[in-house]
């Protein structure tokens, strides 16, 4: 059924992204006299078409939903009757057929931004900005930052939300850039705390900004490490395990709550652990043998117990917003922040400063379609918004094949005076697709390493 969902939820937000980004060509040829031949929602075989009219365009749904395209009058393609050679894009002006093929582009990142704006309408819970913990030795603990603390503004900008301004966190730490935190701490009023990350290669892109790179954890309750439940003949559950155990330590160190049980297990990378508990007032040591499964790419330890559910987060959360002119402000700024992150990502990935494992391919794309999905439709659409300004940023490199690449023809063209000779045109071609493969290749090969176990 997962297998099901993720494949469902991938094909949508496939046929909703190549939908916007076609239609993004198509319009604006349109509108600038080019006549389209066929926009077509896939590749391969055509399986649906429609004409209004012998001559007009063809709208199509192709066998393989994984793109699209939009074929338009041109002479390089096929013999042009000379009273329609005005409606050529080759005959058209270079402005004309370099705006044609921007708006490719262009139409994902506005997508991202209606996304957005659609986001901030409907409004989202979130947690309130108050520090619960701060990790020992962190950049945050380095700065003063204490339990407690309100956070009021980073870097000017007010805070609502524990996760209001992640991106903008991210785009600073991305650049290695002090980052000035205003809060209010009990009894002294407000205090400025100045917070230089230093970060790992895997830290640079770490969504967890706060938490994981900055150490500053929210405020949330925190339940006991009481077993509700147990995985039918987990480990745990073969161990002796029961209902009600209360875990006490984990290996010797000590536990103090639901999450810290759960780090202390998830983390660990020896099979064998020694579970101190309490049960109905009696201490006992229980010996565990775990097991591993990937998760998001990563082996993590399980034991097969459910903690308590239905923890009222009520006094702990608060609920983020915004009129429409305000949503739409931040829904550009939010836009706008995120294609810099993928620019930068990007560019540190050719460069070595980031991991390669950052690309993911078909396969981690469609998990995380299906995993957004099950959180409900904010999740969904900011998972859209981020993957459609991902599409507009990458057909915007300057690769051959892409949008981006037919732009940079057009500079040269417009410098040389004169279209670049068939033969070049080719190299490019040969060139982009191979480089277009390449990256698929290792796209394809880190979805494999993130399947085994």
């Amino acid at each position: 059924m997962d297998l099901l969902n993720n494949l469902l939820f991938f094909l949508i937000a496939v046929a909703i992204l190549v939908s916007f980004h076609e239609f993004g060509h198509f319009i604006v040829a349109r509108w600038l006299g080019v006549r389209v031949l066929k926009f077509s929602i896939g590749f391969g075989k055509t399986i649906w078409s429609w004409k209004k009219t012998p001559v007009g365009t063809e709208y199509a749904v192709g066998m393989i939903p994984l793109g699209g395209y939009v074929r338009m009058l041109d002479e390089r393609e096929g013999n042009v009757d000379p009273q329609d050679r005005d409606k050529a894009f080759n005959r058209k002006p270079l402005s004309t057929r370099s705006l044609i093929v921007l708006a490719g582009p262009a139409a994902n990142l506005l997508l991202a931004i209606l996304l957005y704006w659609s986001i901030g309408l409907i409004g989202n819970e979130d947690l309130k900005p108050v520090v619960g913990s701060v990790t020992q030795g962190s950049p945050a603990d380095q700065a003063g930052f204490q339990r407690g603390d309100t956070i009021l503004s980073i870097d000017g900008r007010p805070v609502r939300g524990w996760s209001e301004h992640r991106l903008y966190l991210l785009g600073q730490v991305a650049a290695e850039s002090e980052i000035s935190f205003l809060v209010q701490r009990e009894g002294l009023g407000t205090q400025r705390l100045t917070v230089d990350p230093v970060v790992s290669e895997e830290g640079y892109f770490n969504p967890a900004v706060l938490s994981g790179v900055i150490g500053v954890a929210p405020d949330v309750p925190t339940p006991d490490a009481m077993v509700s439940g147990l995985v039918p003949e987990g480990p745990s559950e073969r161990a002796g395990i029961m209902v009600g155990d209360r875990v006490l330590a984990v290996d010797g160190q000590s536990v103090q709550h639901w999450f810290e049980l759960v780090e202390k297990i998830a983390t660990g990378e020896d099979r064998n652990l020694e579970l101190k508990i309490d049960r109905k007032g009696t201490t006992l040591e229980v010996r565990v043998l775990a097991e591993f499964q990937m998760i998001n790419g990563k082996q993590v330890r399980r034991i097969g117990i459910y903690g308590p559910g239905n923890t009222d987060f009520g006094d702990y959360v608060v609920r983020m917003r915004y009129g429409p002119g305000e949503a739409g402000i931040r829904a550009v700024e939010t836009t706008w922040l995120m294609s810099a992150l993928t620019v930068s990502l990007f560019g540190k990935m050719l460069t070595g400063n980031a991991s390669r494992e950052h690309l993911s391919g078909p396969i981690s794309i469609a998990r995380f379609a299906g995993q957004s999905a099950s959180l409900g439709l904010i999740q969904f659409l900011a998972f859209l918004a981020v993957l459609s300004v991902s599409l507009g940023i990458i057909n915007l490199l300057p690769i051959p094949v892409l949008d981006g690449g037919h732009l940079v023809y057009f500079a040269a063209e417009g410098v040389l005076g004169r279209p670049l000779p068939d033969r070049v045109l080719q190299w490019g071609q040969q060139f982009g697709i191979a480089f277009i493969v390449l990256l698929m290749g290792l796209a394809f090969y880190n979805d494999f390493l993130s399947l085994l176990p």
